[in-house]
């Protein structure tokens, strides 16, 4: 069973299958982690977070009932409890009435390396609309990511949490609906890349690396054919695994260098990520996820992250 874990919790006698989050470098640590040694160089890694293979190595002192059925209930009850039956009901349909659209244009790209903005401007509308009075219920539904969906529902909980996000930072609508876009768009190419590169679970080699950090350009170059593509929109997808401490990709770029829609874009794809359930993941509690993305020094910019745990986290907007 693979689980995500946090970098402090690795142990001699893991087994690591995944670092998120790490350099290029440091992926020759993936396998057995036999010494302290071998922590020590996981702790100067510079991961966000650990993935292990118990059916490999060690497991953790986590709660064992972390089976997906489980998983699941544990996490309907949790809906429950923060909102309303009627706020879940509105948010599920949200997401049905833009899942058609999405993935659409998600197969056509991937089929024939063509994407209409203007059908995702209009999915953009709705998530717009819904976040304007249900944000929290919507983004909280699409954590739930099955096997299936998993990209269509990460590029819709992006979208909703940057418009959220920018509504909150004060921003007017035409600068907040381009963060929506470019948040829907921002992994698109990833549908350029080889399936059973995007479907493996296990270590990627180190050519595998260097193709899958080729998706920002690749998005990029096919949203650059479109006339009048916005440049948020543009920047966010090429630029949204940058680091702020200029280690991250394509470029390296470093603080103000890095576009502002895209610096948004990194904080909305880690929290996403870290707090979605999926099918051979744990997800974290908003507090692991805020937590270990304040103790990630040099991957976001400091100021937008404080505002996003201020603005969004400590006032309830999201849950």
């Amino acid at each position: 069973m693979r689980k995500r874990i946090r970098l402090h919790q690795v142990r001699v006698g893991m087994y690591v299958d995944e670092l998120e989050g790490a350099e290029v470098s440091s992926f020759h640590m993936v396998g057995s982690i036999s010494s302290p040694g071998d922590i020590d160089l996981l702790m100067n890694s510079r991961a966000i977070s650990v993935v292990i293979d118990t059916r490999k190595g060690l497991d953790v002192d986590l709660d064992r009932r972390d089976g997906s059925a489980l998983a699941l209930a544990s996490f309907e009850s949790d809906l429950g409890s923060k909102f309303s039956a009627e706020q879940i009901q509105l948010a599920r349909k949200a997401i049905e009435d833009t899942r058609p659209c999405v993935r659409d244009l998600l197969v056509e790209a991937r089929l024939q390396g063509a994407f209409r903005l203007d059908v995702a401007d209009k999915a953009v509308e709705r998530v717009m609309l819904e976040a304007m009075t249900n944000a929290g219920a919507m983004i909280a539904v699409a954590k739930l990511k099955k096997k299936d969906e998993g990209t269509f529902l990460h590029s819709l909980a992006v979208s909703a949490l940057m418009v959220t996000f920018g509504r909150k930072l004060g921003l007017d609508e035409e600068k907040v609906r381009l963060l929506g876009l470019g948040g829907l768009v921002h992994d698109l190419g990833k549908m350029l890349l080889p399936a059973e590169l995007l479907r493996k679970r296990g270590k990627l080699t180190t050519d595998e690396l260097g193709v899958m950090r080729t998706h920002p350009m690749r998005g990029y170059e096919m949203l650059k054919q479109i006339e009048d593509s916005p440049k948020p929109v543009l920047d966010i997808c090429l630029y949204h695994h940058e680091k702020f401490d200029g280690t991250g990709y394509p470029y390296r770029l470093a603080g103000s260098a890095i576009p502002d829609a895209a610096r948004v874009a990194a904080i909305c794809d880690i929290y996403d990520a870290l707090t979605s359930v999926r099918p051979y993941k744990r997800a974290w509690s908003q507090a692991e996820a805020v937590e270990t993305m304040l103790q990630s020094r040099g991957h976001f910019d400091p100021d937008l992250l404080k505002a996003f745990v201020s603005k969004m986290v400590v006032n309830g907007t999201i849950h």
